[in-house]
């Protein structure tokens, strides 16, 4: 099931640098009185939104304490920038015009240079040429050639990136790394297909091209830790091939770890990847003693303090949602404006689906629910809670007819916050007792809504 998210020496000064970041700008011509700003502090922790209110002349400023390099995303309207990486102690001005919003574009101040930077990259490989449409014709040819192209595409873009007068040396490698991920990340891409099944894991690594770099760096970098991330997906589906079954989650863990490399692939970078998939096994399944062993071993062997404390408060609060764990009241209006509380069904069974109009799942499995729903007409509550605006819910609830009980939240409203609510579509099933009934519910589209009907028997057989 596809869920959708409601979308962090050199080594030393990486790790240790730690200060205000500033971004303060002025919209000419505006046709909104807000920007949005999106900051990704590592590559595990949950990304935090901001929305940055225009004064009566059109400004607006914002600040955060960073403690090493970050990324950023900035968007006024419908137009902006996405993962562009940000420091300690940067001071930005942006200027724009919202009508010829990159033509306009300019950064002031100290770390600008990085921005404006990005600028110029943008024109250059983007702009000027399309290569993303030279990497997908080149990758129906000779793999050889396609390779050859990637590697001088890395090698011309690194040289454009070392061309540019003032950046900071962390910005240049942390740069380096994305850009060296992005096109590395081209080949493990092809080298995912049948035709290269048999080929081993060393001769993978033989074909690429990736410079040493600081171990922060690799740990720190986008797309340096999304190459490694496929890599290993990679890595982890030959080992299932070789032995003819799939690896447990506790053996692909093991075979990351085996994958250090004192030069390309750090024990930093292995970290990040290992918290990233446990905190994906805990969104997944909630908290299991499977799940909770790996965890474990993890605070006890991990050095990063921050991917240590972000798992940690990620299992207590999994367990807030365990089965047999008391569900979290709220209040919501119905569409006619009436109050709506969980208490009110106190003694009920009750069936929570959070969705929304624009997420496809949601809407697909909802016509296998009205088979689930005519069994337990008389059994069970059947809740719809809609992350829509108002008038899309409304709309949609028209549109898609869907019965039982409609209400509506904000997507970063507490009861989201409350249900650990971090994609939709997602089911939470409460027993007559207000307590969560199970940790995981199954999909509604599951074998047409037969899993789902036994899970419920099974609930309401319960004494």
């Amino acid at each position: 099931m596809i869920r959708f998210f409601i979308l962090f020496v050199v080594v030393s000064n990486i790790c240790s640098a730690q200060g205000l970041f500033k971004l303060s700008g002025e919209v000419q011509n505006p046709t909104e009185r807000k920007a949005l700003i999106t900051l990704y502090r590592d590559w595990v922790g949950d990304e935090e939104e901001y929305e940055i209110k225009l004064n009566d002349k059109n400004q607006f400023s914002f600040s955060t304490s960073l403690n090493h390099v970050a990324y950023i995303d900035f968007y006024y309207a419908d137009q902006g920038f996405h993962y562009w990486i940000i420091e300690p102690e940067d001071d930005i001005t942006i200027k724009f015009n919202s009508k010829n919003f990159w033509s306009s574009l300019k950064f002031l101040g100290m770390g600008s240079d990085k921005l404006n930077y990005y600028v110029k990259q943008r024109e250059k490989f983007e702009e000027k040429r399309d290569f993303e449409k030279e990497a997908d014709a080149l990758s129906k040819v000779r793999q050889e050639q396609y390779f050859d192209f990637l590697d001088n595409e890395q090698q011309t873009q690194i040289a454009f990136l070392e061309k540019t007068p003032y950046l900071s040396d962390n910005f240049i490698q942390s740069r380096k790394a994305d850009i060296i991920g992005t096109l590395q990340n081209y080949k493990v891409n092809l080298l995912s297909g049948n035709k290269y099944a048999s080929w081993t894991e060393e001769k993978v690594k033989s074909l690429l091209k990736i410079e040493e770099l600081p171990d922060s760096v690799q740990a720190h970098s986008l797309e340096y830790g999304n190459m490694f991330q496929n890599l290993m997906d990679l890595f982890v589906a030959k080992s299932a091939f070789r032995k003819r079954k799939d690896l447990t989650e506790l053996e692909e863990i093991n075979l990351i770890k085996s994958s250090y490399s004192q030069v390309y692939f750090s024990f930093q970078l292995i970290e990040r990847v290992i918290a990233f998939k446990l905190k994906n096994m805990i969104e997944a399944e909630n908290i299991t003693p499977k799940i909770q062993f790996m965890v474990d071993d993890f605070l006890a062997t991990a050095t990063s303090r921050d991917y240590k404390n972000y798992l940690s408060k990620k299992v207590s609060f999994s367990k807030t949602l365990a089965k047999g764990s008391p569900a979290k009241p709220f209040k919501l209006k119905d569409i006619d404006g009436k109050e709506v509380s969980l208490k009110d069904f106190l003694g009920k069974t009750v069936y929570i689906d959070f969705w929304a109009s624009w997420c496809g799942p949601c809407i697909y499995d909802m016509k296998f629910m009205e088979t689930v729903k005519a069994k337990f007409r008389d059994e069970v509550v059947f809740i719809q809670i809609s992350l829509d605006s108002d008038s899309d819910w409304r709309e949609a609830l028209k549109m898609y007819d869907v019965k039982g009980i409609n209400l509506r939240a904000d997507e970063n409203s507490t009861i989201t916050k409350n249900y650990g609510v971090t994609g939709i579509p997602a089911y939470y099933l409460i027993d007559k007792k207000g307590n969560f009934a199970d940790s995981q519910v199954s999909d509604p589209s599951k074998e047409e809504g037969q899993e789902l009907i036994r899970q419920i028997e099974e609930v309401l057989n319960r004494k």
